[in-house]
């Protein structure tokens, strides 16, 4: 079974960004389930509000009444929330789809910190190593041959003189260039890398070469060019590349433990993906992602058409893309999952054998995915406290964006200036805008006359948030990459209520 090359690093926000909130909820934590403001029969908690706040867009920490410019334009998302669940939008494919795909995360978010990231642990050594090795600058040269006689015949015209800078050039040709056996790097990078040719260079001199040296795509000998070592001038200086190591060496900490928990799912349910299955997949999804001419140039109806000629049925979904110890996957399973993910998955389009290879490494992640999902499920995650409340955040902001989606597909359909094409993009674009301006504010008027608003303003202005009425702030947009699925780490309000101030 090949193995997943692809870690689970499910918290990227905190250990790659700046965890913004995490000084608000210290500061509010004695109340962070107190409620802010009801809305219909939805309750927005401190917790709620601090998140959303910290992670959303500056437009209302500019402001005067930056808190409440935030809360009031929440709210208007839930009232849109409450109107399409009145309409049993919850209940729809696209809702359900996405709103799994987030309990999915957030339960195997739960999964990691407790079977991942709780055994991390960093010594003070490996902190000063790592920020050493950050200020060190390197200059490798190397010569390469794929089998072991080559290497030696190199490494013996070196012994009897040959100089390596005559050796190196003579492997220059159309074919390879000097980045092709050359890097300058920091140690640091190296190490990230090739961990095994950065321990080589650290035994090296400026000018010496090293002995022959095997890796798994063959033989190199290499040579420390040049060595620089960056002085820090100042005290500052120095604490942020301590932080920046102590965030290092926890990352590729938990890359190689995600790795190895990883691989054992994949060892303990020995998934294998079905050939023909797969073909179906493929001409089913590049009918959709290649343009008519490089569909036709690959010959993929054809290629659907031998693959299909295998199963007797007329239901392709429920055809088995592939198997597992405990389970199956179909490719209706794999379609679900690829529609939460179509704006971030991308084919390489390439070639066509490129285009299959990247539809497999998506597959093994999908796999990847449901095991870690299965495992969260057995372990009881899903019920998670952070789990459940979290969930109803981003139902909500699912819905609040269905509804708003609705309006705006409305808006185009209705009016034939926009479907005419006699208008230009930007005016297009500046039509909509204005028409759906006019919807929401009739809609959320409304709204507001069915389902009661109540805010506590006293406990609104007592929560400490970090950026407040500061017209220097400017827009700082996290994503959370390397879970389930990219997302922000918490729901907060759309950018597009900026118009609305």
């Amino acid at each position: 079974m090949r193995k997943l090359f692809i870690a689970i690093i499910f918290l990227m926000n905190v250990i790659c960004v700046v965890n913004v909130s995490s000084q608000s909820k210290r500061n509010n934590s004695s109340n962070n389930d107190s409620v802010v403001a009801v809305v219909g029969d939805i309750k927005i908690t401190i917790n709620e509000f601090v998140n959303g706040y910290e992670y959303g867009p500056a437009f209302y920490k500019r402001i005067r009444n930056s808190k409440k410019v935030f809360l009031d334009n929440l709210v208007r998302e839930k009232l849109l929330a409450l109107d399409g669940i009145s309409r049993r939008l919850d209940t729809t494919q696209n809702v359900q789809e996405y709103y799994n795909a987030f309990c999915d995360d957030l339960a195997t978010e739960e999964l990691f910190k407790d079977e991942i990231q709780s055994k991390i642990t960093i010594t003070q050594e490996e902190i000063d190593t790592t920020a050493k090795q950050k200020l060190i600058d390197v200059e490798l040269q190397w010569l390469y041959t794929v089998r072991k006689d080559g290497i030696i015949k190199v490494n013996d015209s070196l012994k009897n003189g040959v100089d390596f800078q005559k050796l190196f050039e003579r492997e220059l040709n159309d074919t390879v260039s000097i980045d092709d056996r050359s890097l300058k790097s920091s140690r640091y990078q190296l190490e990230m890398k090739n961990p095994e040719l950065g321990k080589i260079i650290d035994k090296l001199e400026i000018g010496t070469v090293s002995a022959p040296v095997k890796t798994n795509d063959g033989w190199y000998i290499v040579r420390l060019k040049n060595f620089s070592y960056n002085i820090i001038p100042s005290e500052t200086e120095q604490n942020k590349i301590l932080s920046e190591a102590r965030t290092a060496v926890m990352k590729m900490k938990i890359d190689r433990l995600s790795d190895k928990y990883v691989n054992e799912l994949l060892t303990a349910q020995n998934p294998v993906i079905k050939r023909k299955p797969f073909q179906i997949l493929r001409s089913y999804l590049a009918a959709y992602e290649l343009t008519k001419e490089k569909y036709l140039e690959w010959e993929l109806d054809g290629k659907l058409e031998e693959a299909k000629k295998e199963f007797d049925t007329n239901d392709y979904s429920q055809i088995i893309l592939a198997e597992l110890k405990d389970f199956k996957i179909t490719l209706n399973d794999f379609v679900v999952w690829y529609r939460t993910r179509g704006q971030y998955a991308k084919f390489d389009q390439r070639s066509f054998a490129q285009f299959s290879r990247s539809l497999e490494e998506m597959i093994w992640r999908m796999i990847r995915d449901k095991l870690l999902t299965s495992t969260a499920k057995s372990k009881g995650y899903y019920d998670r406290k952070n789990v459940v409340e979290q969930s109803k955040w981003w139902l909500d902001k699912i819905l609040y964006a269905s509804v708003k989606n609705e309006m705006i597909n409305l808006i185009v359909v209705e009016n034939k200036e926009v479907n005419s094409g006699s208008t230009n993009n930007q005016s297009q674009n500046e039509f909509i805008e204005a028409e759906l301006t006019k919807k929401l504010f009739r809609k959320i008027n409304e709204l507001k006359k069915k389902y009661p608003v109540k805010i506590n303003e006293k406990l609104l202005n007592g929560i400490k948030v970090s950026g407040e009425e500061d017209v220097q702030s400017v827009d700082f947009y996290t994503v959370k990459r390397g879970g389930l699925i990219p997302r922000t780490p918490y729901p907060t309000i759309d950018n597009y209520w900026a118009r609305w101030q």
